[in-house]
């Protein structure tokens, strides 16, 4: 169970990042509302034991709303296999119009994977798209608190996952799925511990996640689209 809840939150680890870095202003506030059209899209039942294989190209484009208020579309694209790692690109829109762009260089994958224990992940490389189009590096000592961050959130992610269970159908803006898996997830965020409940299919790649709740219902995070043909922002 490790292995898959390691890669189904990844992507909801590395959004966290953009908080903390410089967003750019869109030249019109989007509309996020647009984002959650429905595709019709079905795709059949089927356990989740893990994430298909990873390769360049595919994202997963997901919508956050926070109590019954949609807040964030954020999209994860897997970019490239760099240094026995993966370099992941993720860009946000909030509800106020800002977007954030940024790539991470992530060692360690492989041996995560295999081991379900995330102590071996490293963070090399960050880089992020300012409003005038410039890219900025950030590596070395300059990554500090962030690498420390992102050690901290993984490991805290796979230290108490529960076994999975028939999720049932669920239907999201990406489609239709017949049946998940489902698991229930605990983590620590700051001073405070947050169970998820995550529902997952094996047709969706980087994470398999079809829809993920906390257990209280404040926060939903769903599938609004995926695809296997991204292309990355920042090159």
């Amino acid at each position: 169970m490790k292995r898959f809840v390691l890669f189904a939150l990844a992507a909801g680890v590395a959004g966290a990042l953009f908080l903390l870095l410089p967003s750019a202003r869109l030249e019109a506030a989007s509309k996020l509302d647009s984002y959650w059209n429905q595709t019709g899209s079905s795709y059949p039942a089927a356990q989740f034991t893990k994430p298909m294989s990873w390769a360049a190209g595919q994202y997963v484009v997901t919508g956050t709303t926070i109590n019954g208020s949609r807040k964030s579309v954020s999209k994860t694209l897997l970019v490239r296999q760099e240094q026995g790692g993966w370099v992941i690109e993720t860009s946000t829109i909030s509800d106020n119009g800002q977007q954030k762009v940024t790539q991470m260089l992530i060692t360690g994958f492989d041996q995560a994977m295999t081991t379900g224990d995330a102590s071996g992940l490293d963070l090399v490389w960050i880089k992020t798209l300012n409003n005038n189009g410039k890219v900025t590096t950030i590596s070395g000592a300059q990554l500090g608190f962030m690498k420390g961050l992102y050690k901290s959130a993984y490991e805290n992610i796979l230290s108490k996952p529960s076994g999975a269970t028939d999720g049932g159908p669920v239907q999201v803006p990406a489609g239709s799925f017949a049946g998940t898996s489902s698991v229930k997830t605990t983590m620590k965020i700051m001073m405070s511990t947050i169970e998820v409940q995550t529902w997952l299919n094996p047709a969706v790649p980087v994470n398999g996640m079809v829809k993920s709740m906390t257990t209280d219902g404040k926060t939903v995070v769903e599938l609004l689209s995926f695809g296997t043909d991204g292309v990355p922002q920042i090159q």
